[in-house]
């Protein structure tokens, strides 16, 4: 997969002449510019993000500070794991003239995430036709987000929803698979395994929930997992 990556720099609270462009500034910010944009670039192609953009900020440091170059290089001690948003990363100087530093950054990462492109009212369940891709910054997203409308899709909204909604787990609920008295298929697994057998749903329930079923030949009550419509499972 083909990754595009978008770096910005930000030294916004920096003007030319509080800082020479020779000076330890200009070194520690390219230290943390390259090691922490490293480990971001690792972060998003993990999340198999096709195009993002990052931001390493800075602009939290002192203006006063007045440290002596380090030489040959400065060592950088990011946390683990590093996370996007604030984090506070150790910046080491041991040679010559010792000092170390636990320097403020804020880190942004770019990416698409699925929203809505129209109001939805409560209850609806969402369908391709409702649902966008929309640029954020992800570290802003405390409550989650999702890359993928296919994870979203066949979902309902657990409220009526504004567009341009940042869809996240809080927002929907699973789909409903099963109906109170349906007739159900019970898969029973243990190890390799796998029996089947009629049932019948005693409760609505929802994809990933848990709910009570009553099998048909020996009319035991049991409680299993819903996995599909009309079908849930046992796990021994």
């Amino acid at each position: 997969m083909n990754h595009r990556v978008f770096v910005v720099l930000l030294l916004s609270a920096f003007t030319p002449t509080t800082w020479a462009a020779d000076d330890w500034f200009q070194q520690l910010n390219d230290a943390l510019q390259h090691t922490l944009g490293q480990q971001v670039v690792a972060m998003a192609q993990q999340m198999s993000l096709p195009d993002y953009r990052y931001e390493v900020d800075l602009h939290y440091l002192d203006s006063r500070l007045n440290l002596p170059l380090c030489q040959p290089s400065l060592v950088i001690t990011p946390p683990t794991p590093l996370k996007l948003g604030r984090n506070h990363i150790k910046v080491s100087c041991p040679h010559g003239r010792p000092w170390a530093l636990n320097v403020p950054v804020d880190i942004k990462l770019f990416a698409a995430v699925v929203v809505l492109n129209q109001p939805i009212g409560r209850g609806q369940l969402l369908k391709a036709a409702h649902l966008d891709y929309q640029p954020h910054n992800l570290a802003s997203l405390r409550n989650g987000y999702y890359l993928k409308k296919e994870l979203v899709i066949g979902k309902q909204s657990k409220r009526s929803l504004a567009g341009r909604t940042v869809i996240n787990g809080h927002l929907i609920l699973p789909a409903l698979m099963v109906h109170k008295g349906d007739q159900v298929m019970i898969e029973a697994s243990k190890g390799a395994m796998s029996v089947k057998m009629p049932g019948e749903a005693l409760s609505d329930g929802r994809e990933g929930r848990q709910i009570r079923v009553k099998n048909s030949r020996s009319a035991r009550i049991i409680k299993a997992v819903v996995i599909a419509p009309g079908m849930v499972r046992v796990l021994f």
